[in-house]
């Protein structure tokens, strides 16, 4: 069993020999790594009999789109090394296994010339709360969002700078769990939120343009703020993600982006959204 000195971490990589033992991939198999997933603290802990772990699948190239937890479903993370390449890593929910904590403290080892940067340690811990931190937006907003294909405009202005945004946050003020009635709108409030310290000026000049392409999108499809009967879009404005502040992220909704990458065929009809815990 894992004792408490366990140097296993999050994020860390099985050797592929390793994860063959386990049966997780086929001894011959270099296209797909196995990551632990399991948290820290979990790790160690008698009561956790099992360690949760994920298929990976190596490509060619990280695809900014499936960065920063964007999309809920599928994740790019790029493992970093010594005089070689990065290697890039594409998780998908579905790939997940529990390892029995026994078979896994004889067989596993971990390949120490590969490591996960701090920032995208962070980036994997938020994906994987994501998967269960989505909240709905009222279904009446949802159908209105829906109209015209809106969700998916979005997700075309969106798909140009996307390298540079954190996330689109939506805020609904009041009406958050309000089902409004016909005539009634929505008055919502969107911060296009982009990568200051990374992306500098050229994300600021992004954010915007992408802020004022989607409040044209929303005058076109719903009106003015001031004739709007279904969504007016009352504020749409280019934020750093250094000004977000905590009341900020308790008040507001992340729309993931996951209509930007290609859609997963079990995906289903629903708006792709995810949350800042409060």
């Amino acid at each position: 069993m894992l004792g408490r000195d366990t140097d296993w971490r999050q994020g860390d990589l099985l050797t592929r020999e390793a994860a063959a033992a386990l049966g997780l991939v086929a001894a011959a198999d270099e296209r797909h790594r196995v990551i632990v997933i399991a948290h820290d603290c979990d790790l160690p802990h008698e009561s956790e009999l099992c360690v949760e772990v994920i298929v990976a699948e190596v490509v060619v190239k990280e695809d900014s789109q499936l960065s920063y937890a964007k999309n809920p479903r599928r994740l790019h993370l790029a493992y970093e090394g010594i005089n070689t390449a990065p290697l890039i890593l594409e998780l998908r929910h579905g790939d997940r296994h529990s390892v029995p904590k026994a078979d896994f403290a004889e067989r596993a080892v971990k390949d120490h010339s590969l490591a996960l940067p701090v920032d995208a340690k962070r980036v994997l811990k938020q994906w994987l709360a994501a998967r269960y931190g989505r909240p709905a937006f009222p279904n009446e907003f949802e159908e209105r969002l829906r109209k015209g294909k809106v969700e998916r405009k979005i997700a075309k202005i969106l798909e140009p700078d996307a390298k540079y945004l954190v996330g689109l946050f939506f805020d609904l003020g009041e009406q958050r769990g309000t089902e409004a009635v016909e005539g009634e709108p929505y008055a919502l409030s969107v911060s296009v939120v982009y990568d200051a310290n990374e992306g500098g000026a050229d994300a600021r000049r992004a954010a915007e343009r992408v802020a004022t392409q989607l409040r044209e999108l929303f005058e076109n499809i719903y009106g003015k703020p001031d004739v709007a009967t279904e969504i007016a879009l009352d504020a749409c404005e280019a934020v750093a993600d250094t000004y977000l502040t905590l009341a900020d992220l308790r008040r507001m909704d992340q729309w993931r982006l996951e209509y930007v990458s290609l859609r997963d065929d079990d995906q289903g009809d629903f708006l792709p959204v995810g949350e800042i815990p409060a």
